[in-house]
């Protein structure tokens, strides 16, 4: 056994946790190094008791596709396989022996119609559902595998399971993010993570807009904030007394007007470097109508009476208190009061709080 091949099956294992095919080569490799005709990976759906083939060197489909349709129901090597540990290896010619392999339907019926003679599998992974095995098949013209055999390639099983767990760990956060990313889309409103410099870790497309508009590197911007936003991400970012929920207005001259929320990330997010650093999420509510549902949700889950549910949905809308108590047609007095009251019934304690709920909820109802 070369080393040369030895180290190249290892490498290709490892690759393939980003590339199916350097995985295969991998495979390819172990199979002439053990001198097989076949070899591949079986998983057996242990709830289900079927087992399925996968990433075959030398397919023959026929011999694959009955296996898993008609013959795994009576493979003997079922029966050995609680005994096993991770690492260990089924060897059919010790298991059974060679008289009852020459007698038994799944050697006589199928394996030798397939010009087989011999297989070996390693249990890989053992979960509570499922069971991973590397098989490795013999041909009739091929002697019977040994324990020799299967202690020659030992050395691979460690660096198999290694990276078998790291490519579905890999698959696993790939799903994830695509996921993430077509969940922020469907929001409707701008959604960003911002670094205490002010870098753009994460944004849907609504806020790759507002992204230049909220900080626009040395250029001026058509919009206007009440209050610095430097100032807001940094306030956010604090690692010693992070301001838990932050708001703005934002005008434009053409009289367009949003509500800026900014949120303290903790330093353990998902986008923190080594040094666990933390971040700012900012959400950019446009002022539109509020979802129609929005007043009967508000009634129903926090008891809000007709007068309060009126002011809480045009401070849905992005308005100040101010320009709703003025669009209502209230006293200001009388709409601070109501705005104490759904504070009070909602759990929120301050507006930047409130709008944050209410875009959350908007949020909810338009994808219903």
């Amino acid at each position: 056994m070369k080393e040369a091949d030895m180290h190249g099956a290892i490498r290709g294992l490892y690759e393939g946790i980003l590339d199916p095919g350097a995985w295969q080569q991998s495979l390819r490799t172990l199979t002439e190094l053990a001198g097989t005709a076949h070899a591949s990976m079986m998983v057996w759906d242990t709830v289900r008791d079927q087992v399925t083939v996968n990433e075959i060197v030398n397919p023959v489909v026929e011999l694959f596709s009955e296996y898993e349709s008609d013959y795994q129901a009576i493979d003997p090597a079922k029966q050995f396989a609680p005994r096993l540990r991770p690492g260990d290896w089924y060897i059919d010619a010790r298991e059974l022996g060679e008289g009852t392999m020459a007698r038994h339907p799944f050697y006589r019926d199928f394996f030798h119609r397939y010009d087989l003679r011999s297989y070996v599998a390693c249990l890989v992974e053992r979960q509570p559902r499922y069971e991973v095995y590397f098989s490795m098949q013999r041909a009739r013209t091929q002697p019977l595998f040994s324990p020799d055999d299967t202690r020659g390639m030992d050395w691979i099983i460690p660096h198999m399971r290694s990276a078998m767990a790291m490519r579905d760990r890999t698959l696993g956060l790939t799903v994830l993010a695509r996921l993430s990313t077509q969940l922020v889309e469907r929001l409707n409103f701008a959604l960003l993570v911002f670094s205490p410099q002010r870098q753009v870790l994460l944004s849907n497309c609504a806020g790759e807009r507002w992204a230049r508009r909220l900080d626009p590197a040395g250029k001026v911007s058509d919009w206007t904030l009440s209050r610095p936003f430097a100032d807001m991400v940094q306030a956010a970012c604090d690692p010693q007394r992070a301001v838990a929920a932050q708001a703005a207005r934002a005008t434009d001259g053409n009289g367009a007007c949003a509500q800026v929320i900014v949120l303290p990330l903790p330093p353990s997010h998902a986008f923190a470097a080594q040094w666990q650093e933390p971040a700012a999420l900012v959400i950019v509510h446009e002022q539109e109508s509020a979802p129609l549902l929005l007043a009967p949700v508000l009634r129903d889950l926090y008891g809000l009476t007709p007068a309060e549910t009126r002011l809480t949905t045009q401070l849905a809308t992005g308005q100040g208190l101010p320009e709703a108590s003025q669009q209502l047609n209230i006293r200001h007095e009388t709409a601070r009061t109501q705005l104490k009251a759904v504070f009070h019934k909602t759990g929120c304690n301050s507006q930047a709080q409130l709008t944050h709920l209410l875009s959350r909820l908007g949020a909810a109802l338009d994808e219903a």
